[in-house]
């Protein structure tokens, strides 16, 4: 390889852009006729990178991207990306201009925000667009129901912003049961559109009436038709991840990211040896331990507890002793002929072995949400 085609490491993700593409569309054709779709890609898309994934989702159909801060805003703006983006996230005063003069869409809950905003279009001698945002029952961002008609009017007031649209966030759409009571999280939702409703109502009457309404996420788009509007938000389901336990994926949803390394070494260590820092695993019998070029610093989880396994020539093969920054090793005792250079996958499909995201989650004791968000910045991601 030359110093250009050299990746920082032996882990990759490999991101699969048409099924990105597809579930963009499939989640355009559920949401219906005149609702348009937002692809949610913070966070650099979840993990599989931002521009690749952003221009596949609209190729797919979405007609939003939807992000937390202007910086990631700019991202796409200097990709050469024009379609609509909304910031759904704070934006910080001295910001203010960055968005507009990006022609970033912002999410606004304080008139301070929307003054400073409609400052810097004052300055660039424009008009921005903003998004009010309620807190429906989130206790995150957002104006409460209670102040939304007086923060809408004193928006409305400035001459350099337009409220072009209005939203609030679901807390328990992914959630039907909850604190062991059937139904609790489903009427929490119910609730929660409930007050959505009555603040769009109030508006109507005070003769504001924002184009753009939203508050379905990704499972409330499967299972709330109601809550659909005429703007729908999807992150997790664009990826082709389930919401939820409680909410799975429609099932021709296709998960794009595979997450993989390849073997470093392969060693033969007698009964009675120890493994890596600490001494915490010690062989039972004559075993055969490889050593993988993944670590916690590319996300492979060190503690307080691990990926379990990984998959080796079609093969499950668990993790023994501690997970080390850049490197892990794995029994491969059982599985014949391992050696160097032997594609491992941590996340993903080999043979006829899969280890989904969502299985990772649960032996982590988090979400997918974080256990594909959390894969560092030093793994190459390549497109298929």
């Amino acid at each position: 390889m030359t110093n250009r085609e050299t990746p920082l490491r032996a882990a990759w993700v490999e991101v699969d852009l048409q099924a990105i593409e597809y579930n963009a569309r499939r989640l355009t054709e559920i949401a219906g006729a005149g609702v348009e779709l937002m692809a949610m890609v913070k966070a650099n898309a979840y993990g599989h990178g931002a521009v690749a994934v952003s221009r596949a989702a609209l190729r797919g159909g979405a007609a939003w991207l939807g992000v937390v801060s202007v910086g990631e805003g700019i991202e796409f703006r200097r990709a050469g990306i024009d379609a609509p983006i909304l910031v759904l996230g704070a934006t910080p005063p001295p910001w203010a201009r960055a968005g507009v003069e990006n022609d970033l869409v912002l999410a606004v809950f304080s008139l301070d925000a929307a003054q400073a905003i409609s400052n810097a279009a004052r300055e660039l001698e424009t008009r921005a667009r903003v998004h009010l945002k309620i807190d429906t029952g989130m206790t995150r961002l957002g104006v409460v129901p209670e102040q939304a008609v007086e923060l809408a009017r004193a928006v409305s007031r400035l001459d350099h912003v337009e409220i072009n649209g209005i939203f609030t966030h679901f807390s328990m759409a992914d959630t039907p049961d909850a604190f062991g009571v059937a139904g609790w999280g489903r009427d929490y939702t119910q609730q929660q559109l409930a007050r959505f409703r009555d603040v769009l109502d109030r508006l109507e009457q005070a003769g504001i009436q924002p184009h753009y309404r939203h508050i379905a996420n990704s499972p409330a788009v499967i299972d709330l038709p109601e809550s659909r509007f005429n703007l729908v938000r999807s992150g997790i389901l664009v990826y082709g991840l389930d919401p939820s336990d409680d909410a799975p994926r429609p099932a021709d949803l296709m998960p794009a990211l595979a997450f993989k390394t390849q073997v470093a070494l392969v060693k033969s260590a007698p009964a009675g040896t120890f493994i890596g820092y600490g001494c915490t695993f010690r062989t039972t019998r004559a075993s055969r331990i490889a050593v993988v070029m993944v670590g916690y610093a590319d996300g492979f989880r060190r503690a307080p507890n691990t990926y379990g396994a990984v998959l080796v020539r079609g093969k499950r093969a668990p993790i023994v002793g501690r997970v080390c920054m850049d490197l892990t090793m794995i029994d491969v005792t059982d599985i014949d002929g391992v050696e160097p250079g032997d594609e491992v996958v941590l996340i993903g499909k080999q043979g006829a072995e899969e280890i989904r995201a969502e299985e990772i989650a649960r032996n982590l004791g988090t979400s997918n949400y974080e256990t594909v968000t959390t894969i560092s910045a030093r793994v190459e991601r390549k497109y298929v």
